[in-house]
């Protein structure tokens, strides 16, 4: 899940403004002529120099920007949570200071970490625009937050391709047999926390044609499921991934021995931390990765029905 910063000017606000403006005159964009047109494929008023801060926000504006657009992302763009991480090397790294948007000609700021309310307002009276980008836990929400980052850097089009794109793959992998067929999954971090009802996790196992349990039995939201109530009725396999790359994605497993007990004996589905730090359209390559898990465990031998589905016969069993 996202964490939180912020973006601070210091404590001297004399000091701080004079040094923003003194890196804003120094910047090239300062010293352009006022009357000359923008360069082919450059940014322009339409669609207006942006930087972002924050690993969603980051991915976003590269997935919906043109490459003159973007004057700086953040560091977390580059690093091994980032689906664009090799994409990001063209750009200007930001180190969250306003100093640094301003001195870039930004006019736009895109923001899934903090940024205080005083940094906003004095962005504003640089005439920088700062958006913050929505938490999407579901298709719909997700549609609504790439229409209104493309509107604001003027690429509505490219928006509503991103969309189609989307939901034509989601259409193609959406499983054919019914809910109640679809083999069970429980979804766990390092931390212990895990993915209900009303989170982007829940929707892309749900999209790649599984019955995420802690869904049905809750709690919703980030929490997890009690061991206790994995040892009663166990999934047919379990999915972990996670946000901070120091920690191995089935310690949580490993660690509880009646956890581990049922995992050690069941596929456990590792997802990349990329492919799901937030909800956007990179959710379906999550999805993709998950249908071919699934279409291997439902082929599988070993395969073994939980305790929901024990009664169904061998032909009631869905296909892949």
């Amino acid at each position: 899940m996202r964490r939180r910063h912020h973006i601070n000017f210091g404590s001297c606000r004399p000091c701080r403004f004079a040094l923003a403006i003194g890196m804003a005159l120094l910047s090239p964009m300062a010293w352009a002529p006022a009357a000359a047109a923008p360069a082919k494929g450059a940014a322009s008023a339409h669609r207006p120099k942006a930087a972002s801060f924050g690993l969603c926000a980051d991915q976003m504006l590269m997935m919906l920007a043109d490459p003159s657009q973007i004057a700086s992302l953040s560091p977390t763009a580059r690093g091994p949570l980032s689906a664009y991480a090799q994409r990001a090397k063209a750009f200007p790294i930001n180190r969250g200071s306003a100093e640094e948007v301003i001195a870039s000609g930004a006019k736009l700021l895109l923001q899934s970490d903090a940024v205080s309310p005083t940094s906003a307002a004095a962005l504003r009276q640089f005439g920088i625009k700062t958006i913050s980008i929505p938490m999407a836990n579901s298709w719909p929400e997700i549609d609504a937050m790439v229409r209104q980052i493309a509107h604001e850097l003027g690429q509505s089009a490219r928006g509503e391709a991103v969309i189609k794109n989307m939901h034509q793959r989601l259409a193609q992998l959406h499983p054919t047999s019914p809910t109640n067929q679809w083999p069970s999954i429980i979804y766990y971090r390092p931390d212990g926390g895990g993915a209900g009802a009303g989170t982007f996790v829940d929707i892309s196992l749900k999209a790649a044609g599984f019955r995420n349990l802690q869904s049905l039995w809750g709690p919703p939201q980030w929490g997890g499921i009690p061991a206790e109530r994995v040892l009663r009725q166990p999934p047919d396999a379990f999915a972990v991934s996670y946000f901070d790359t120091s920690n191995n994605g089935t310690s949580i497993l490993r660690r509880n021995p009646l956890l581990w007990g049922q995992a050690r004996t069941r596929p456990i589905i590792h997802v990349p931390g990329k492919y799901w730090n937030c909800g956007s359209p990179l959710l379906v390559d999550a999805v993709e990765l998950l249908v071919a898990e699934r279409r291997k465990l439902i082929a599988s031998p070993t395969y073994r029905a939980s305790s929901s589905r024990a009664s169904l016969s061998r032909s009631q069993r869905p296909s892949p």
